[in-house]
């Protein structure tokens, strides 16, 4: 007669298991829910630094002016590259809507109240348009985006050389 030999689990195991997995769940989870909204907040940043250079880019190519302009007046907001510069949004233009991040991603200044220079901040978007010419060079302007927490805030710079700078502020300072 053949032995027969024990394999698998036993439910004790499983149980264990499935325990470890429930406490494990129930300190990630709370974590992620702090950690997303700043997530989707510096990669609206990051997206829009690199849309800035797109634009720059797209001048110096087509040897014309770009522009950009930026609408908060229905949060959260939205910006396009408005290539017939008629201050219109038409079918066709590129365009980035704030809402598509989640966390409630929108234009504004978080908790900041002046800027790394100690500046008042008035103004969370340009009133007209950031430009880039032929030469790659811009306007100098600066957006600021928030999220819903508003525990954070990143102001995204264009200088006159055209080039962009993305600072964050941590509630107190900027980086």
């Amino acid at each position: 007669m053949g032995k027969y030999k024990n394999s698998g689990f036993t439910i004790i195991e499983l149980m264990i298991v499935i325990a470890m997995i429930g406490i494990l769940s129930a300190v990630a989870v709370p974590r992620i829910k702090i950690w997303l909204p700043i997530y989707h907040l510096k990669s609206a940043a990051s997206d829009l630094q690199s849309n800035l250079q797109k634009a720059r880019m797209q001048a110096v190519k087509s040897n014309t002016n770009v522009q950009i302009r930026f609408n908060n007046t229905t949060p959260p907001g939205y910006y396009y590259f408005d290539d017939n510069t008629n201050s219109t949004h038409d079918p066709g233009e590129f365009r980035v809507n704030l809402s598509n991040y989640g966390s409630g991603v929108k234009f504004g200044k978080g908790s900041a109240t002046n800027n790394w220079s100690g500046t008042l901040i008035t103004d969370v978007v340009p009133s007209d348009a950031l430009s880039f010419s032929a030469s790659a060079t811009s306007n100098s302007r600066t957006i600021y985006l928030e999220n819903e927490n508003q525990d954070a805030c990143f102001a995204i710079t264009t200088y006159i050389s055209g080039t962009a700078k993305v600072r964050k502020f941590n509630g107190s300072t900027w980086n």
